[in-house]
C-alpha cells in the first residue's frame, strides 16, 4: 500500500514539476496569443492563453503563470469569437501602439492587429474580455 501511495506521489510531483515551455512547443495545443506593443516605451505585453484555460503572461520568452480561467469564461471567449468572425477576420493595422490577437487553432494560425484608430468593435470588444481574464479576482 505504501509503495501505491510513493509511486502516486511522484507522479503527481512529476507532473506539477513539468515545464510550461512544452505547451509552447506542442504543436497540437490550441492557443490564444494577445497583448500590445509599441508606444512611448515600446515594452511589449503579451499573453498565452491556452485550451485548457491556463493563462501565462510572456516574458523574455519565459511563460509566468497568471491563474486558470474557468470553462464558462472559455465558452464566453469562444462566443465572441465567432461575433467578430475572427477566423475569417483580415485586419493588419498596426499603429504607434499596436494591439494583436494571433489564435493557433488545429493547426492553423490566423492574427489580427490593429491600433487606436481601428473601428473593428467586435475585435476591440474581444481584446477587453481577453485582458480582463489576466486581473485576479
Amino acid at each position: 500500500m505504501i509503495k501505491i501511495f510513493a509511486a502516486f506521489g511522484i507522479f503527481i510531483l512529476a507532473v506539477s514539476c513539468m515545464n510550461p515551455q512544452k505547451l509552447l512547443s506542442d504543436p497540437s495545443n490550441d492557443r490564444i496569443y494577445f497583448g500590445r506593443s509599441g508606444g512611448f516605451t515600446n515594452i511589449p505585453l503579451e499573453y498565452v492563453l491556452f485550451e485548457k484555460g491556463q493563462l501565462f503572461k510572456v516574458e523574455k520568452d519565459n511563460l509566468i503563470k497568471v491563474h486558470k480561467i474557468s470553462t464558462k469564461q472559455i465558452e464566453i471567449l469562444d462566443s465572441l469569437f465567432a461575433k467578430a468572425d475572427f477566423e475569417k477576420l483580415e485586419l493588419n493595422n498596426p499603429g504607434n501602439v499596436t494591439y494583436h490577437i494571433k489564435r493557433m487553432k488545429s493547426g492553423s494560425e490566423r492574427e489580427v492587429k490593429w491600433s487606436d484608430s481601428s473601428e473593428n468593435e467586435q475585435v476591440r470588444e474581444l481584446y477587453n474580455a481577453l485582458m480582463q481574464l489576466t486581473k485576479k479576482e
